[in-house]
């Protein structure tokens, strides 16, 4: 069994650069993400020549072609942003196995892990600014609670409510008629308070994301997951307001997911599965 005192170390001290990268400039430089996938994989080809075991060399192509496959999944599916996409797939070295069912094996506990830290992340996070920001949500909320004519739903959901007096799955359905639309006005009111801003266009940097279409003549600069290109920043950098979306600088989560795959992999196992 291979061991993985070097990768540990050289995975947190990559982690811990790349969190301070994402929250000072909301972006993973790739040298970083080149420099840990290609570094880790320099292990590796180590470890095969010292041991004489080429088989590891196999196991850990297998690991990065299914990476790609799961970083490409993730971005497309607009799970990740390119960053964090680009971050995880850096990641591949790290789960080799000695074999390839354990090696997906570590994969798949690592994204639960990576999922979970996520989850309690962007909750945290989401929470602290609601209250740095706790007047201009709520006052924001109204608005977006009057707009968009919630208090039908709510309505619905309290027939549903009493529906389920004699059938207990309309709770179920209730609760999702009655959460989904609150859920959805929060998180809008509290993006559009802290997370939406106006920048200079010669402050753009590649990967912004555009709050609305911008027409500069003939030529649109659509706001799509993509963010903006450098010809598009080209485009724009004349234009002296522009209003972009930050997203979740998500390098932490990544960072307490690979924390708990080390230290509570055993304990989160025997908990769900009873491994």
């Amino acid at each position: 069994m291979v061991s993985f005192d070097f990768l540990f170390w050289f995975f947190l001290v990559g982690l811990i650069i790349a969190l301070l990268q994402d929250l000072k400039r909301r972006e993973i430089d790739n040298w970083l993400n080149l420099f840990l996938l290609i570094g880790g994989s320099s292990y590796f080809v180590f470890v095969a020549t010292f041991e004489n075991n080429l088989s590891i060399l196999f196991v850990l192509g297998f690991v990065i072609v299914a990476m790609f496959i799961l970083m490409n999944l993730f971005y497309y599916s607009r799970v990740f942003a390119g960053g964090d996409a680009k971050l995880l797939f850096a990641m591949a070295p790290l789960f080799v196995g000695a074999t390839y069912v354990s090696s997906l094996f570590n994969l798949g506990v690592f994204v639960l892990f990576l999922m979970l830290a996520g989850s309690l992340y962007g909750l945290s996070y989401s929470l602290v600014l609601f209250g740095k920001n706790l007047e201009e949500v709520l006052k924001l909320f109204r608005k977006e609670y009057v707009r968009l004519q919630v208090k039908y739903y709510l309505f619905s959901g309290m027939i549903l409510l009493l529906l389920g007096f004699f059938n207990a799955y309309f709770f179920i359905f209730a609760g999702l008629v009655i959460s989904f639309p609150l859920v959805f006005v929060f998180a809008k009111s509290l993006e559009n308070v802290c997370m939406v801003k106006f920048v200079s266009g010669k402050d753009l940097q590649e990967g912004d994301w555009l709050v609305d279409d911008i027409v500069l003549g003939k030529k649109t600069i659509e706001a799509n997951h993509d963010g903006l290109s450098k010809k598009d920043i080209v485009l724009l950098k004349h234009k002296k307001m522009i209003k972009i979306k930050e997203g979740l600088p998500f390098a932490p989560a990544f960072l307490l997911g690979f924390l708990g795959y080390y230290f509570l992999q055993d304990w989160l196992l025997g908990a769900l599965f009873g491994i």
